[in-house]
């Protein structure tokens, strides 16, 4: 027996289809149920395909967005450094030799009133309180730039900043600190720097801390800072601000393909914070820090 084919009519010049007979073919019948059988099986390899595929690209895609963020990072931290230097150059050429000259002009007003004692007292008053302003003045400049990092380099600033620390702090203080140190590049000094001067500060804070020791060494063609101390060794909360200075501190080493690790001290009680720039030193084309 042979299958009946649909009737075709032709209007207009267009081909048209008798739906119901095409229903009543076999042929038909056979073509549509091969074509609806085809469409689901690609759509499943597809979907199969998707499937396999959607953790590859998910990892690419994550790996892409962590590159991005960390050149965000490395391009905030820079740009920041950039900002403070230039706020404390400001602040020492502009607001310094303003405040300079008003002490001056006071010191010249007040020798010449030595017949009015009690007006005297008051500017000499005065005076004080001018040369309070000029001392906190330099703590904050020294907070946004130390400024014998650029005219020292990092060994005396490092040594300058013990110094001032030692003034408000009860631990002992230990450096072993080279007499001359390769030059660094403006960037990597200021890095190093900041983590030296969070892990300081973090090693003053801790419970029972009486002694900090402080290193800077050329090691493996690169520069390693190394701050221990021997207090309580701290458990960090994710959400504290220890954990955010840390982090802090890992991106300041990362931006130059560097290491931070925070460990506590082999056979003895406390921390140490070890960071290591391996390409941090100034090649002799490139400008002097104070140059930038």
């Amino acid at each position: 027996m042979h299958a009946t084919l649909p009737r075709i009519h032709f209007n207009r010049g267009h081909l048209k289809m008798s739906f119901r007979n095409l229903l009543r073919s076999p042929y038909s019948i056979g073509l549509a149920l091969t074509a609806i059988t085809a469409a689901v099986l690609k759509k499943k390899a597809v979907s199969r395909s998707n499937a396999a595929d959607a953790p590859q690209q998910a990892a690419q895609d994550c790996e892409v967005r962590n590159e991005e963020l960390t050149r965000l990072s490395h391009g905030l931290l820079v740009a920041g450094e950039e900002e403070k230097a230039r706020i404390a150059r400001e602040l020492h050429d502009g607001l310094g030799s303003t405040l300079t000259a008003v002490n001056l002009d006071l010191y010249w007003v007040q020798q010449r009133l030595a017949d009015n004692p009690a007006l005297a007292g008051r500017l000499g008053r005065a005076i004080e309180v001018l040369a309070s302003t000029v001392e906190i003045k330099r703590r904050i400049i020294h907070a946004l730039r130390p400024a014998a990092l650029d005219n020292l380099g990092l060994s005396l600033a490092i040594e300058s900043h013990l110094a001032e620390f030692e003034k408000t702090s009860p631990a002992t203080i230990k450096m072993d600190l080279p007499a001359e140190f390769p030059t660094l590049t403006a960037q990597a000094s200021i890095a190093l720097f900041r983590i030296f001067e969070e892990a300081l500060t973090n090693a003053g804070d801790r419970e029972g801390a009486t002694s900090i020791e402080v290193s800077l060494r050329k090691q493996d063609g690169g520069a390693s800072i190394e701050i221990a101390d021997d207090g309580k060794a701290e458990k960090f909360d994710p959400a504290s601000a220890a954990s955010f200075n840390l982090l802090a501190m890992r991106e300041h080493a990362a931006a130059f393909d560097g290491t931070l690790s925070v460990t506590r001290r082999a056979g003895k009680r406390g921390t140490l914070v070890r960071a290591f720039f391996p390409h941090p030193f100034r090649e002799p084309a490139e400008p002097l820090p104070g140059e930038l």
